[in-house]
């Protein structure tokens, strides 16, 4: 039991220093001493250093069982994490075509950058983070082992967590054009159209 609350304090130490430095008061703070290349490197540099303590907390090293251990192999899983798998990085690819990673990572107060809403962002305002809940989705389902379980779970439980948390970020950066947006698009899931 102590191993999993391990595992769960970790990716809860990823989760304030990826929010806790995302949040726009802190970021404009560190921009304004370090520069944006400053924040770059703290941001990204922590960011690694968390997410790889959470990830060592899982302590499984069996990546390959489905080679060393086939009858393991519970092949619904199996082609259901793959399925999760490439349909995580489908979603990524087609964000990634509409907004790079630089300019969601720049969003500074002193300016007003468009609203992106073309491609995916027309459906889905969180395309990123529905990608990567898809990932770790298709993590536990390829990996069915409690210590993978625990921590795709409380990686998802967080992603949820920060994707509400960019939404109010977003409201407040954008004001009335995202509160029109968000009637258009779904928040992780595209809105079912009539007719």
């Amino acid at each position: 039991m102590l191993e999993y609350l391990l595992i769960i304090l970790a990716v809860a130490i990823f989760g304030v220093q990826h929010s806790g430095l995302s949040a726009l008061r802190v970021k404009n703070r560190i921009i304004d001493r370090f520069g944006k290349e400053g924040y770059a490197k703290i941001f990204n540099i922590t960011s690694i250093v968390t997410f790889g303590l959470a990830f060592l907390s899982m302590w499984y090293w069996d990546w390959f069982y489905f080679l060393t251990s086939p009858e393991l192999i519970q092949p619904l899983l199996f082609i259901s994490g793959v399925i999760l798998l490439i349909a995580g990085v489908a979603v990524t690819i087609a964000a990634s075509r509409v907004i790079s990673v630089s300019t969601v990572a720049d969003m500074r107060t002193d300016r007003m950058p468009e609203l992106i809403t073309d491609g995916i962002y027309a459906r889905v305002r969180h395309p990123l983070y529905l990608a990567t809940l898809l990932l770790f989705v298709a993590l536990m389902v390829l990996y069915p082992f409690p210590q993978v379980i625990i921590f795709s779970l409380s990686l998802s439980v967080y992603i949820l967590i920060g994707a509400y948390l960019e939404e109010v970020k977003l409201i407040d950066h954008y004001g009335q054009s995202y509160l029109e947006y968000r009637k258009q698009a779904g928040f992780l899931l595209p809105h079912i159209r009539k007719g």
